[in-house]
């Protein structure tokens, strides 16, 4: 009995001095208000007298609780609540009139399975809760300082994943909440190229503890625009100086590297004008600044030369694309800005709206996206200049559209100086040759027409002078007097006929005409040179063919191919006029089976300095200036004629007219 009165009286000495030593203030009050036990702590804390406590009367003791607290009713509807509800453990926090703080614990306390009253716990956190307070208006101020900044501001720990990021932040990343990249990479948000270099600059501050200051950095965002940043980064360091991570701070300057690069754009091109030599350089030099203001993988030039309708492409890059030959207007992207005289933005939707309401048709592969902007001089169209993406639709814009507009005035007076300057030169250059050509023509003109006439004076003579030739024989000598003559006279028609081409005073008029039927007018015309040698000659042009081209300068250009067939094909020859599509041109084909021609003697045709007669099958003869004359209507028309020949197998002409 002793000893378990002993052990008894150890256990409450032992729970006295637990009690007591603690550092929260304990308070037991039983089920039915009596004070069981309060510790010397809780009597500190709530400043409670000696003579309340004596009492042992929680109704005193409530009542000066009350008396501290600044909102006593939600205490004591809390307290009676947890007494009519003997299990429930409970948890708050207590404010005071005087600004302490308590942390309040409550307990419901049992003798064997009995709840017998409830065990109190307070402890003053009036400091920790002002630090917390403190350290939560600062989180608030911080938080508006940086997300009100309109710098970027952002922080990444030591594998380089988001922390923290402000909303200019989020914007160059393409997000709206924070909660989408804390914990996310770079190389989730931007393109490969730019996360590793984004990475690369992040391990070489962590690693070396180095700041970044100011250093320029680029991304293409999700629009797939070019952006430019200011960056700033510097390591974040724990309490032992170890590096943890990073903040960095981005500021946009696009807009001045925009600038910059402009001018840069606009220096360049200038200064290529003056120091590049040929056109060709040019073209790569406004390829290369153009690149510098946006994506140009695929970029060309296009030009137009409204005296022949012809649409060239001098420079041309495309990723899928071979370089285009030049042809006529159709009704491609090209000719739209050509038509519109604007810039113009075409996406597939678009693209797909124009050719439904005919104002295209498909040429090559599709873009993504395709903008094309008009390079003007004097306020007249004379070019496009165009860039295009196949994959990114994004890839231009408004932004896009403005600078390249800006830039291509810039562009067009460019190519139109550097193209006067070399027209320039090669028109001194070409002058020069030309003198030197028609120098050597004229006194190959000199000879061609002096030794014809010495022939044709001795047969004159002959017939004035030679008394004792037979009238057969004068009718020989008068024959052949006429046909020099009229060779002759063919020849210096010929020659005038040139040189009022190179005066422009022949009238050149384009209009729609029918083909086949020309060739057939000019076949009918030659009848008789055709069934005196019994050649088969037909034309395999189709009756509906109906091209743009001067009936006269064209009708002489057959006239004298055909003559050619003719001339020098043998008897019972075969010669056929085709025709075929060649690259937006149509071809035309004048093929004999006559004696044909060797290498040396193809080289002097179409040339002024080397005009030359040969005889024919049944010696027919020529002018010699036939196929120059041929060769200035073809190119008048924006053609070009050539022929393919060989010996003892015949010949083939060619020249093509635009398919317009």
């Amino acid at each position: 009995m002793n000893s378990e009165f002993e052990n008894s009286k150890h256990a409450v000495s032992l729970l006295n001095a637990v009690l007591e030593s603690t550092a929260d203030g304990i308070l037991i009050i039983s089920n039915d208000g009596r004070v069981i036990k309060a510790n010397r702590k809780f009597k500190e804390l709530w400043k409670i007298p000696d003579a309340v406590l004596e009492t042992y009367d929680d109704k005193k003791l409530l009542a000066y609780i009350l008396d501290q607290l600044d909102q006593p009713e939600l205490f004591l509807k809390k307290v009676k609540e947890l007494y009519s509800r003997h299990e429930e453990e409970s948890y708050d926090i207590l404010r005071f009139k005087d600004k302490r703080i308590f942390e309040r614990y409550s307990a419901p306390y049992q003798v064997e399975s009995n709840v017998e009253g409830r065990v109190w716990s307070f402890r003053d956190v009036t400091k920790q809760k002002q630090i917390e307070e403190s350290l939560f208006q600062d989180r608030i101020l911080y938080r508006t300082i940086i997300d009100n900044l309109p710098d970027g501001i952002y922080a990444k720990d030591i594998e380089c994943r988001k922390t923290l990021a402000n909303p200019t932040d989020l914007r160059n990343m393409g997000c709206t909440m924070e909660s989408e990249v804390l914990g996310k990479t770079d190389f989730d948000f931007f393109p490969k190229e730019d996360a590793s270099a984004f990475y690369s600059d992040d391990q070489i501050v962590i690693k070396t503890g180095n700041a970044v200051i100011n250093r320029e950095e680029s991304f293409i965002d999700k629009n797939g625009n070019k952006n430019w940043l200011l960056t700033t980064k510097v390591p974040i360091k724990d309490t032992d100086g170890e590096i943890i991570g990073i903040i960095g701070v981005g500021r946009d300057i696009t807009l001045r590297k925009k600038s910059e690069l402009i001018r840069e754009a606009l220096y360049e091109i200038s200064e290529s004008v003056l120091v590049t030599s040929d056109m060709e350089t040019l073209y790569k030099k406004i390829h290369h600044a153009v690149s510098n203001l946006m994506p140009a993988k695929n970029f060309f030039i296009a030009l137009y030369n409204d005296k022949k309708n012809i649409l060239s492409f001098p420079y041309m890059v495309d990723e899928h694309e071979p370089p285009f030959a030049s042809k006529p207007l159709g009704k491609g992207l090209i000719e739209y800005i050509l038509r519109i005289g604007e810039p113009a933005l075409i996406d597939a939707e678009k693209n797909l709206e124009l050719r439904k309401t005919g104002e295209i048709e498909l040429t090559g592969a599709p873009a993504a996206i395709w903008l094309g902007v008009p390079l003007k001089h004097e306020n007249k169209v004379f070019g496009v200049i165009v860039v295009q993406d196949y994959e990114n639709d994004k890839a231009y814009g408004n932004d896009e559209i403005q600078l390249l507009e800006f830039i291509s005035e810039q562009i067009a007076q460019a190519i139109t100086r550097r193209q006067n300057a070399e027209a320039i030169q090669n028109y001194t250059t070409e002058l020069k040759e030309l003198n030197q050509t028609k120098d050597k023509f004229f006194s190959i003109i000199a000879h061609d027409l002096r030794s014809p006439f010495q022939g044709l004076l001795g047969v004159a003579n002959i017939l004035v002078e030679d008394e004792e030739i037979t009238d057969d024989e004068r009718k020989i000598f008068i024959q052949k007097l006429y046909e020099g003559l009229k060779t002759q006279f063919n020849f210096i028609e010929d020659l005038l006929v040139w040189s009022r081409i190179q005066k422009g005073a022949i009238e050149f008029n384009p209009e729609p005409n029918n083909l086949s039927s020309l060739i057939e007018e000019t076949i009918s015309f030659l009848k008789n040179n055709i069934e005196k040698k019994n050649l088969n000659v037909h034309s395999e042009v189709p009756e509906n063919l109906v091209l743009n081209y001067d009936r006269n300068m064209i009708a002489t250009v057959m006239r004298n191919l055909l003559t050619n067939a003719i001339k020098f094909t043998n008897k019972n020859g075969l010669i056929a006029v085709g025709v075929c599509s060649n690259n937006g041109f149509i071809e035309l084909q004048i093929k004999d089976s006559g004696v044909g021609m060797n290498q040396k003697t193809i080289d002097k045709l179409f040339r002024l300095d080397a005009t030359q007669t040969t005889s024919g099958t049944d010696n027919e003869t020529g002018t010699g200036l036939g196929l120059i004359l041929c060769k200035e209507f073809v190119e008048k028309h924006g053609g070009k004629i050539w022929v393919e020949s060989k010996e003892d197998e015949g010949s083939t002409f060619y020249f093509t007219l635009p398919n317009a």
